[in-house]
């Protein structure tokens, strides 16, 4: 009779842990409606992301459970409120739970500090449980890693490292007051780079055309005339963004001026513009644009402003093949 017997407190960790386990399930769930981020976010990326390096041991600390948003290696486990996701998580979860149940308090955690929120280093399970039993704050061990990217519980990695690289092309470029009617936004940080590398790159092709160094503002204003906004009229009357969701047309811009190039080299010439886009379409889109509307857009095509640019991209290659090769008079 004994061995059926089971003891209130023993349904009670029984409850708490089926709750929690039913509470990550619904959470998950609602995020999907949501948009708020369900998962914990892995220290280990966050730290590469931010090129975290510095770190100071600031001790033991209470540090409330809702600051802590990550994981070291364990942010697979539980979702961003710590919930569980596993069974196999039940054992070790129940036996911390009865700790807390019968009085006993938890052993401090250690955790790694990056701005306003905290990753567990040890102790996930000491977490979960706490934020279950609504903890208000809890002990840790915890070391700083400095930064000057302002992280706070709710803070989306990725956007803000975007939001940073936006800033800092527009101080070295001033595009933002050069081509005020420009709208540059990427959704991949890194991306950022690339796209000043080929501001960069046309300036340097424009100075070989000039054979002076011509001032980088200048560059600036010409390669939002001449090279970017011709594409982006193309991307807007082959109507190609319907394909990408969830990216930009400067997303588009540089993945188009990537397909040309693939596509030159492929065929071995210059290959226009609207056909990169048509097989960039057509190889990575979502839906293949009709035949239809891709035909209006040729004919919206034939203006006088995208056959400008066409024959300016075709000069100014010619003259960067020069400038490479001054031997090739294949001209």
């Amino acid at each position: 009779m004994n061995s059926l017997y089971t003891s209130p407190t023993d349904r009670g960790e029984k409850t708490h842990w089926e709750q929690a386990r039913r509470g990550a399930f619904v959470q998950d769930i609602l995020a999907t409606f949501t948009q708020r981020p369900a998962d914990l976010l892995p220290f280990e990326e966050v730290r590469d992301k931010l090129h975290l390096s510095n770190v100071r041991e600031l001790g033991l600390q209470g540090v409330s459970p809702d600051h802590i948003v990550g994981s070291v290696g364990r942010y697979q486990d539980f979702n961003r409120t710590f919930f569980p996701r596993q069974d196999s998580l039940k054992d070790r979860w129940q036996r911390i739970d009865r700790l807390v149940t019968r009085g006993s308090g938890l052993p401090p955690i250690e955790l790694y500090k990056v701005g306003e929120v905290y990753f567990v280093r040890d102790g996930n399970h000491r977490v979960s449980v706490a934020r279950k039993h609504h903890f208000p704050s809890i002990q840790a061990y915890v070391w700083e890693y400095q930064t000057d990217i302002a992280l706070e519980p709710d803070t989306d990695i990725d956007a803000l490292l975007c939001q940073n690289a936006h800033t800092a092309l527009l101080e070295h470029t001033h595009i933002d007051r050069l081509c005020p009617d420009l709208d540059i936004r990427l959704t991949q940080p890194d991306a950022y780079a690339n796209l000043l590398n080929e501001i960069q790159a046309y300036q340097g092709i424009l100075s070989q055309i000039d054979e002076q160094e011509m001032p980088f503002d200048e560059a600036v204003v010409l390669w939002g005339e001449m090279r970017y906004t011709p594409v982006v009229d193309i991307i807007r009357h082959r109507d190609i963004l319907q394909a990408f969701p969830g990216r930009t047309e400067t997303d588009l811009y540089l993945w188009l001026c990537r397909n040309q190039e693939e596509l030159a080299a492929h065929y071995g010439d210059q290959v226009l513009m609207e056909k990169a886009a048509d097989d960039l379409a057509q190889r990575l889109g979502e839906t293949r644009l009709p035949a239809r509307r891709a035909k209006q857009g040729i004919r919206r095509m034939t203006n006088t402003t995208l056959n400008r640019a066409i024959a300016w991209w075709r000069a100014l290659g010619r003259a960067f093949r020069r400038a490479q090769d001054p031997d090739d008079s294949s001209e």
